[in-house]
């Protein structure tokens, strides 16, 4: 009988060792820091909420057009050319100073890869061999850099077409038209108005005869978000 309680004795000894080696293993296990791919990937998960902040993760969709997210821009300009040269545009082979007055309209539509989206119409005026003649462009405008960075200069560039509404005899009465500008805007001077001005290279070619017409000018006017 004694023999079988000293057996038992051990028995429960042993495994009372046993149990008390096991729990610190384990706890050891638990306090020791996680490393590899799994911890990495799971800091800089946190990192890049903590930079986007509550306000850019709980937004939906893609980012809105014109400045401040949701901005849009309307630019009215009136200006004049500051030298002009038209090449077999009517009886003369070339001809200086025939470009007079332009109106133009410029709206800011979207945003794409850091650069501004524009639709710009302008209503140009010229004289050729005592001849007036008036013409529409249409046509899209690429600026940078965006109007939401709020730097006060940008440049652009655009390609569209152009309608004249009052045309030499035997001439073209559409035209191939392509714009080379910079300028200066400075926005919300007085609320929701500002102030621009720019210098541009406003050229054509006649798509249906001979004909082409290279024109610098000058424009200004304001600025209008909403």
């Amino acid at each position: 009988m004694r023999k079988n309680s000293s057996f038992l004795n051990f028995g429960v000894s042993a495994l009372l060792a046993f149990s008390i080696l096991s729990a610190g293993a384990f706890e050891a296990q638990a306090k020791q820091p996680v490393v590899g791919r799994k911890a990495a990937s799971k800091y800089f998960e946190n990192d890049r909420e903590s930079i986007r902040g509550p306000s850019q993760s709980n937004e939906g969709g893609g980012g809105g057009s014109g400045p401040r997210g949701g901005e849009q821009l309307l630019m009215l300009s009136v200006g004049t050319f500051i030298g002009s040269k038209s090449y077999v545009w009517g009886p003369r082979k070339s001809e200086d100073n025939v470009g007079r007055m332009s109106y133009g309209i410029t709206y800011l539509y979207d945003e794409w890869a850091g650069l501004d989206l524009n639709i710009r119409a302008d209503f140009n005026e010229y004289r050729i061999d005592d001849q007036h003649t008036k013409k529409l462009s249409f046509l899209p405008l690429v600026t940078f850099p965006r109007a939401a960075s709020r730097f006060p200069l940008y440049f652009g560039i655009g390609a569209g077409l152009g309608v004249f509404f009052q045309q030499v005899t035997d001439e073209s009465n559409l035209s191939l038209d392509y714009q080379l500008v910079a300028g200066a805007r400075f926005m919300d001077l007085f609320e929701n108005f500002g102030f621009f001005f720019e210098f541009g290279m406003k050229n054509h070619l006649h798509l249906l005869s001979d004909g082409q017409f290279n024109g610098n000018t000058m424009t200004a006017g304001g600025v209008f978000s909403f």
